[in-house]
Formats: C-alpha cells, structure tokens, sequence
C-alpha cells in the first residue's frame, strides 16, 4: 500500500476534520471510477483510516458505455481494493437514452444512496470532485441560465451521506501529487470526446477563458461558490418558517396564498417559490432560473385560473391559491363516484371529498333551512323537507357535473353551478369531486350552497331532515 504524506494529505485531513465528514468507526464508501481523482482519494482515505478510525470500503459503477474499455476499468478498480485490503461492491449500471451523461450520474447517485440507506453497507460516501470540477459546474450552470443558488455549485458535504474531501483542491495538484507518489490510474479516453458539452466546457472554454481572461478563473469561479453556499446556507434556514406560514400541505400537493406571497420582496418570493419546489420533488435538479420565473408569473396573472409544467412539478393557479403539484396528480384521479344515502346513516366520501350524515332532525323547533357553515371545522348544516325526500325517490350523494343547476329559496330563477362556483372563488382543484345530494333525478343540495328551493325545509310543519356535512382537512 503506498503511505502518502506531506503537505497535500494533511490538507485533506484538516478538512475532513474541519467538516466533521468521517464519523468514527464508519464503513465509508469511495465511488472510485478508475481515474486519477478517485484513485487519489481511495490512497489518502486508506492511509488515514487509523487516523480517522473508518474502514475504506470501494464502490465502482460500471456502465459498460466503451466496451472492454469499461472492464478493464473494473478490473482495475477491484484489483486495486485488493492491493489495498478493502472490501469492494461493483455495480452494473448500463444506461441509455438521450442525455448519456446525466443517466449514468443519476445510476451511480441510485447505487451510492441504496448502498446507504436500504442496504445499510457504508455511510458516508466520499466522492472524487475536485475545485477543477467545482468551476466547471458552477460556469457550466451559469451558462445554462441558473440562479443565484446554481452558483453554490456542489457542497463539501450534503444531507444525503456525500462527502467531497477534494472540493478545495485543483485537479492539477491531485495529479502532481500522484505522479509524485508513484499512483497509477487510467484514463477515460470519453474525456476527451468534445460532443459532450461537459468536455467541450473543460478542454475549450475554461482553457480559452483562462488564457485571454482570468488566469486565476478555477479560483475565481470555486470562490463564488463558497460564497454562494454562504448565501444558501442563511437563506435555507430563514426560508422554512416562511413557507411554513402560507404553505398548506394536502393529498394534492403543496398550497401557497397568492396575496401574502406577493407582500415578500421578490428575492424572498422566489426562495419561497425553489423551497416549496424542493419540498415536493425532493430535489431542484433539471430547474434553472426561467422554470421559478414561470412559476413566479403566475402570481401576476390576469387570468384567475393558469397554469405551467416544468420538469417535476405541475403548478396550476386558481384564484389566490398556487397548487404545486406531481405532474399527472390530477389525471391519475378519479373524478366520478355515487354513494347511496340513507336517511339515518352516515358515510365518508371517495376521493377525500368529505364525511356526510343525513338524519331526521328530532328538535321540534325551527330552524332555518339554509345551511350554516362554521369556517374553522369546514362543518355545513342544512335542512330538508323530509316529506319531500319520503318519495321513494332514490337518495344519493355523487360529484358535481358541468350541467348542474340549482334553484335556492328566495331566487327567482335556477342557476349554473359552475358560475356560483366562479361568483364563491371555488378552487379548480376543490371542484372534481364537490358533493351534490341528489333525490330520483332532481338536485336536493350542494355543499357550500344549501338546499334547493323545493326541498327546503322552511315550513314549521314540515318534517325536517339534518344534512350534516364536513370537510376532509
């Protein structure tokens, strides 16, 4: 085993120590491709496992994209973990599809995150990205249009279990360094395949840039991402309570308040926006700056129903509601249900609609027949003529339908339901499964708009009938 020492590895170490990124007596995973990066890394992790008090294990992915290239990589790979006495877990991983690139880093991110957390076999895992690395993805994202977040580029740790001991340094000192101690690695002659933007951005741009420039742009550009994370490390814990304060989660997805949204200043308008995009889908990759800027338009939309798609994420306006959503929430939904009634009897609704009973009311007394609703328990009390619904008529309770009419005591004439709807600001999304009390084929009552005229019970001689409805909360 080589024994690396001198001033590099001790730099390696008082970061590690620093970040507190190795927890003592762990089995800490090494995604090592072969190359010089994380061949380095593997050789320094091992030479301070006594320091460290961890155990090295080696984690290689391979994808098969070049050939007997790619197993000979393997090879490499496992020979060295035996060199090193270290245990070694070899993922095969082959992808396809139109972005080459991202599909593999997505199926090495799938293996380290199950070798984590379902199999439980290592925690950490250490990856091989250097400061070189760190200035490519921060101008890489950059050009793409990011955000100011975009900027922070990739963190020494994360929450997920991925550590980068390398973060800080160049890729030229990990190959000096190396060299200098005699380490072999291979190289990954794709690296140089300029059809890969990646690889146009580092042996192109950054040289050409560099040259007529900034000949300290790696620094400048690993610079702005350490004050980027400065800038996201405040604005990740100031923004949650924030969210927390307009943001109401339900079966859908996740609700923001329009107006209170739009008394933030708009720098804070748009973390709420990321934060609550982060919080459905987990993650913000495939997001630049356009897609919250799309989002962060519908809040200023004239129409009071829009709508936009941006990749993981449905965002639908209704009136002063924004609802983010999984794409497809709405169209894997059934909409139609029909659930007999029976005077005497009780019954939860499909789809979250709500809980409805409907019994005889036994008071005696009065009481007025349009329904009474308590807006803190979302509870709705209505009564009906029971000599009306004693008609053998058939009782049930069923969704609204575009179509649907309904003539209210003390109105002079029927009116569409899908217009009180708009005149009540009804959510689109509240709509699909609003309930309607139907007797035979005539319309008895419609939450939030009590009972029809002729099934009113506002004769003190009548008979009446408790509707007594709540909404799921």
């Amino acid at each position: 085993m080589t024994v690396l020492t001198g001033t590099l590895i001790d730099r390696i170490a008082e970061i590690i120590t620093r970040y507190s990124m190795l927890p003592p007596d762990s089995r800490v995973g090494v995604a090592v491709s072969g190359g010089a990066d994380s061949v380095v890394l593997l050789h320094m992790l091992t030479s301070l496992r006594e320091r460290f008090k961890i155990e090295p294990v080696v984690l290689h992915v391979n994808h098969h994209l070049r050939g007997a290239e790619s197993d000979e990589d393997e090879r490499f790979v496992r020979s060295l973990a035996a060199t090193l006495d270290l245990e070694c877990f070899v993922e095969h991983g082959p992808v396809e599809g139109g972005n080459i690139e991202q599909a593999a880093r997505d199926a090495r991110r799938a293996f380290f995150m199950r070798m984590m957390h379902d199999e439980k076999r290592v925690y950490p895992v250490a990856l091989g990205h250097t400061a070189s690395d760190q200035a490519e993805t921060v101008l890489f994202r950059l050009l793409r249009g990011t955000g100011l977040a975009g900027l922070a580029g990739m963190q020494l740790q994360d929450p997920r279990g991925l550590v980068r001991p390398l973060l800080t340094t160049s890729r030229k000192e990990v190959r000096e360094w190396a060299g200098q101690q005699g380490i072999e690695w291979r190289e990954d002659r794709s690296n140089d395949d300029v059809r890969f933007a990646r690889n146009r951005l580092r042996n192109q741009i950054m040289p050409l840039l560099t040259e007529q420039f900034n000949p300290n742009l790696e620094s400048a550009l690993t610079r702005t991402a350490l004050l980027a994370q400065a800038e996201e490390e405040y604005w990740n814990e100031a923004i949650s309570p924030i969210c927390d304060g307009i943001t109401k989660r339900t079966s859908l997805g996740l609700i923001l308040n329009i107006a209170t949204l739009n008394e933030l200043h708009i720098a804070v308008q748009r973390r709420v926006i990321r934060h609550t995009l982060m919080t459905l889908r987990g993650d913000l990759r495939g997001l630049d700056a356009d897609h919250i800027e799309a989002v962060g338009a519908l809040c200023f939309s004239e129409r009071g129903h829009d709508r936009v798609l941006i990749p993981g994420a449905d965002v639908m306006r209704s009136f002063d509601r924004l609802l983010f959503m999984a794409p497809g929430t709405l169209a894997a939904q059934r909409r139609h249900y029909r659930v007999d009634l029976t005077i005497g009897c009780e019954c939860v609704l499909p789809f979250r609609a709500g809980w409805i009973s409907i019994a005889p009311e036994n008071s005696g007394a009065l009481i007025c027949a349009n329904f009474k609703k308590d807006q803190e328990s979302g509870l709705e009390t209505a009564f009906l003529d029971g000599r009306v619904l004693a008609r053998n008529d058939a009782l049930f309770v069923r969704n609204w339908e575009p179509g649907d009419k309904i003539l209210r005591p003390g109105h002079s004439s029927a009116e569409k339901v899908k217009t009180l709807f708009q005149e009540h600001r009804i959510l689109l999304w509240e709509r699909r499964h609003w309930p309607v009390v139907v007797s035979g084929d005539r319309i008895a009552w419609i939450r939030g708009f009590g009972p029809a005229a002729e099934f009113a019970g506002a004769n003190p001689n009548s008979e009446l009938v408790r509707i007594l409805y709540r909404a799921e909360t």
